[in-house]
């Protein structure tokens, strides 16, 4: 994409007035963002993201019924920038584990918001020229995912890892070639940098990759064959949006 081109947006925000602010300052400022929808709830929100496939969601954080947290948690993959947008500062933290571009407190700041988007417009431009660079067409995204080992690090691609098992504070992690790795983080940060690529938590201990799913077998939560014939329980609260997810795929 050529960074003088129009940057797809959407919002998502309960209140009317925030969304109309927001658009105001995007339109005073010539900031190159076209926004292709306005969603007052969440459940509006991913609807549209499903349809409209934007660069950029605004994302409120409280809203009813469901906040912008459990929103992103809805989505099958998050290939979108987040630009967190709220009057709550004290939910930043968990911002970042979704890697938002920003965090933004209302009342919206205009220069903070131009700085967010000039950022945004670097990195568009920076990842076109590396994905350019490798001979990769500039819509695809780079896909290797970063594994502390006890020997160091080592860089897997994430089309090839089939599900992650939480033991004790370590992950195993289970790959298509039939190999296992065992890393030295939780399955709890393995969700949080994985969930956005296509991977569901479907117990305490276990992550799929839900491109790697054969099976689903009914029960109280259900069990899951995955394509290296590995049986895993599904919980009782996590069967409904695994089968939500899973008819998206």
């Amino acid at each position: 994409m050529n960074n003088s081109r129009s940057i797809s947006a959407i919002i998502v925000d309960d209140d009317p007035f925030c969304c109309f602010q927001l658009q105001d300052i995007i339109n005073k400022y010539s900031l190159g963002i076209e926004v292709k929808a306005v969603c007052n709830s969440a459940a509006e929100g991913i609807l549209k993201i499903k349809e409209l496939y934007p660069q950029l969601v605004f994302l409120d954080v409280e809203m009813p019924e469901m906040n912008g947290f459990e929103m992103l948690r809805k989505l099958p993959a998050i290939n979108f920038e987040i630009i967190f947008t709220t009057a709550h500062p004290h939910y930043a933290i968990r911002a970042i584990r979704f890697s938002a571009l920003d965090y933004l407190v209302k009342p919206i700041d205009a220069t903070t918001l131009q700085e967010a988007i000039s950022r945004l417009k670097d990195k568009i431009g920076e990842k076109k020229t590396q994905l350019e660079l490798v001979g990769l067409p500039a819509e695809k995204k780079l896909s290797n995912l970063a594994v502390p080992t006890m020997e160091g690090l080592l860089f897997i691609g994430l089309q090839d890892i089939v599900r992650c098992e939480a033991e004790d504070k370590y992950t195993k992690i289970f790959l298509a070639d039939k190999k296992m790795i065992m890393a030295s983080r939780t399955l709890g940060d393995f969700e949080d940098i994985l969930h956005p690529h296509g991977f569901f938590r479907i117990h305490k201990s276990y992550l799929i990759n839900l491109k790697h799913l054969k099976k689903y077998l009914r029960g109280e939560g259900g069990q899951v064959i995955m394509v290296d014939g590995s049986a895993l329980d599904v919980s009782r609260r996590k069967k409904d949006e695994l089968l939500e997810l899973v008819s998206q795929f």
